[in-house]
């Protein structure tokens, strides 16, 4: 291998065109999210989520493996069975290759994305939707989450879908919000408990409950 990491990482882009800047692209996205992680900047089963949320559904296998033994610009960091993980030699070069003049709306969109901690939040909704009753406690942080947290990643949502760089950062935002509502449907869910009667009594009221269960959503989607 000659040259630097930017005189590689642009021949590695000249061979494999786009598939090559979207496999590296969907990579650095990774690397950025996962942080400092100590298997790797980022792994094969990422990379290929991300890249199905940039549109691309081809496979990375064989771009990544000759971005490493062709090209020098990541080295294996971990591998099993059914795990592959990767660093990127000199990150800041090949992400200036990629992206040699990034808006600085971008950017800013990145900052707060990452500011906003997304993954203690996802972590968060998940579990309060897996409880099998939510307490006075799980209220008030549901209602602190939509009109605080939600309310910036609706402002984020709004900037980042209109980039393509930043495009998977509008669809997790979304996803967010699609576990926010469904967390804040089971707010004024009540306890089946005391709905039971004696037999023979309050007909139209049992009824009027199975109506209520069975009834659609008001509210769509």
């Amino acid at each position: 291998m000659v040259g630097g990491v930017a005189d590689r990482t642009t021949e590695a882009l000249l061979r494999f065109g786009d598939r090559g800047k979207y496999v590296l692209k969907a990579a650095l996205e990774v690397a950025r999210e996962n942080g400092n992680s100590e298997l790797g900047d980022f792994d094969y089963k990422s990379v290929v989520i991300k890249l199905q949320q940039l549109g691309f559904d081809g496979d990375p296998k064989m771009i990544l493996r000759a971005f490493e033994k062709d090209y020098g610009i990541i080295e294996t960091t971990y591998k099993s069975s059914n795990q592959h993980w990767w660093k990127f030699i000199e990150i800041d070069e090949i992400s200036k290759t990629l992206e040699p003049e990034e808006d600085p709306e971008i950017t800013l969109i990145r900052v707060q994305a990452n500011s906003l901690n997304m993954d203690e939040l996802e972590k968060k909704l998940n579990f309060l939707l897996t409880k099998p009753s939510l307490s006075d406690v799980d209220k008030i942080a549901i209602k602190r989450i939509a009109f605080e947290d939600l309310v910036d990643l609706v402002n984020l949502y709004k900037r980042a879908s209109q980039y393509e760089e930043t495009y998977s950062i509008a669809l997790r935002v979304k996803r967010i919000l699609t576990l926010s509502y469904k967390v804040s449907s089971r707010v004024n869910v009540k306890s089946n408990t005391g709905f039971h009667k004696e037999k023979g009594k309050g007909k139209d009221s049992d009824v009027d409950s199975i109506r209520l269960f069975d009834g659609e959503n008001p509210i769509k989607k």
